[in-house]
Order: C-alpha cells, then sequence, then structure tokens
C-alpha cells in the first residue's frame, strides 16, 4: 500500500465523519458537551491534520528520515539535550499542565484517552511539520533561521486561533481557569512548541519531534480526563467567553465563589 492510497484512505474516512457529525450534531446546542460530537470534531481535524502534512511534503521527508537522526553520531550534545527536552516534556505536561487541570470528577479511562492522546499527539506535530515544509516551499533560497522564524510565526498564529477559538470551545471538556491559562501558556505551550521546533530545526529529529509531542499531549488526555464516546457522566461543557466579532473563546470556568470552590481549590487555583 502506497503513501498516497494510505492518505486516500484518510480522506475518505475524514469525509465520511464529516458527513456523520453533519448529520447527526449540526443542530446540537453547544451549552451541552457530547462526548461522540466531541470526538468526531477532534479526529476530522486530526484527519486533515494528516492530509496537510502529506501534502506539503512533510510525510514523505518524515518517512524517508531515519528515526535516529545522523546528529545522534556526530553531536556530542545531541543525547544530553534529547534527554533535558523529554524530561521538560514530561515535568510540563504531566506535572504543571496535569496539576493545574480541572477535571469536574470525570473517570480516569485509560484505553479511551490513550488512544485519543496518541492520535492526538501525532496529529498536532505532523500540522506543525506541515507549516515548516510549507515554509520551505515558499522560500526554498532563505536560510534555516528565516525560515524557522516563518514555520514559528505560522505555527503560533494557527495554533492560538484554533486553540483559542474552536478546540477549548467545541472539543475539549472544561479544564481551565482564567488562572490556569495565563500560567500554562507560557509555562508549557510556548517553551515546548520553541524549544522541541528548535531542536527540529538543527537536527532534523522528525520522530523524535512528533515522539515528544505525542508524550505531552497524551499527558494531557489523561490529565483532563477526556470522555470516552461512550462515556455517560454529566461533562459540563466549556466557559464561552466573549471575542471580537461577535466570536466566543474558551476563556476557562469561571466561579461564583473562587474562594470556597471545590474544583478550584482541588488544583491550587485562585479563580
Amino acid at each position: 500500500m502506497t503513501n498516497d492510497s494510505i492518505h486516500a484512505g484518510i480522506a475518505v474516512v475524514t469525509a465520511v465523519m464529516l458527513v456523520l457529525y453533519i448529520a447527526r450534531f449540526r443542530r446540537h446546542p453547544a451549552e451541552v458537551f457530547s462526548p461522540v460530537a466531541a470526538w468526531l470534531r477532534a479526529f476530522i481535524y486530526f484527519g486533515c491534520c494528516f492530509l496537510f502534512a502529506w501534502l506539503t511534503g512533510a510525510t514523505a521527508s518524515l518517512l524517508a528520515s531515519p528515526v535516529i537522526p545522523a546528529a545522534a553520531g556526530t553531536s556530542r550534545y545531541f543525547l544530553p539535550i534529547t534527554a533535558a527536552l523529554t524530561v521538560f516534556v514530561l515535568i510540563a505536561y504531566w506535572g504543571i499542565w496535569a496539576k493545574w487541570t480541572l477535571r469536574f470528577g470525570r473517570k480516569l479511562d485509560i484505553p479511551a484517552q490513550l488512544f485519543f492522546g496518541l492520535v492526538w499527539g501525532v496529529s498536532y506535530p505532523l500540522c506543525f511539520l506541515g507549516f515548516w515544509h510549507l515554509s520551505l516551499n515558499i522560500t526554498p533560497d532563505w536560510p534555516m533561521w528565516a525560515v524557522f522564524l516563518l514555520a514559528y510565526t505560522l505555527i503560533s498564529l494557527w495554533q492560538y486561533l484554533w486553540q483559542d477559538l474552536y478546540w477549548d470551545v467545541y472539543i475539549a471538556p472544561e479544564h481551565d481557569t482564567p488562572w490556569t491559562i495565563k500560567w500554562k501558556v507560557p509555562c508549557t505551550h510556548i517553551p515546548n512548541v520553541t524549544l522541541c521546533l528548535i531542536y527540529f530545526a538543527v537536527y532534523d529529529a522528525y520522530w523524535i519531534f512528533i515522539a515528544l509531542q505525542a508524550l505531552a499531549l497524551t499527558g494531557c488526555s489523561f490529565a483532563m480526563r477526556m470522555p470516552a464516546p461512550w462515556s455517560k457522566e454529566p461533562t459540563p461543557p466549556a466557559r464561552r467567553h466573549p471575542f471580537v466579532f461577535g466570536l466566543v473563546h474558551g476563556g476557562g470556568y469561571v466561579s461564583e465563589d473562587p474562594e470556597n470552590d471545590p474544583h478550584l481549590r482541588a488544583i491550587g487555583a485562585p479563580y
């Protein structure tokens, strides 16, 4: 089976999921969290990430790259930097991000949350690599530092808009507060993307780049207790906050009594 035929299959599956979503959940009220709708929305996007990486040439470069890059045998800094990045991801996402994540009593469902986290964790870095290759295609004669800046800008802008305007409103269950967002972004997300993209640019380490993001986002899936599609637990939907041009964004849970709120006290958040 060729790379093209595999992605043709992904396109078909993604289209089928889109049709199912439109038929079943087009008029589903946003105020009611539906695990099935959330999973369909997520996997439609994951499919688009796979296709974007394929169309930009990122997937072909990934498959042509060794799992361990050549730099492993030529740079004495490769192993300690790789180890340090791995430790950072574990602390940032399995430690800090998890500690400051609301769960509202949602249960740990290891098989479903592991599967969701792994697919999420592969799709997002494929999207990032797609932006990297898009930048290479746009600016073939630019120096590497300039390509990095363009790719980093595109990734940052896209992630901000996607996460804030869609993911945290229509896919993820309520898991943040205004305070946790204020601290999670600079403590986890920004350094993660910045450091890992620099690492990728220096060492051309496609597979390790994806593995690091998969490690991070699998931790997120467990930490926020992503409800399985078959879950019947009541799950509060994301709080919709006003944004520009009449749009809404995911601004986090706002308590009427922050000092005595058990959910805030459980994660040590003041508001």
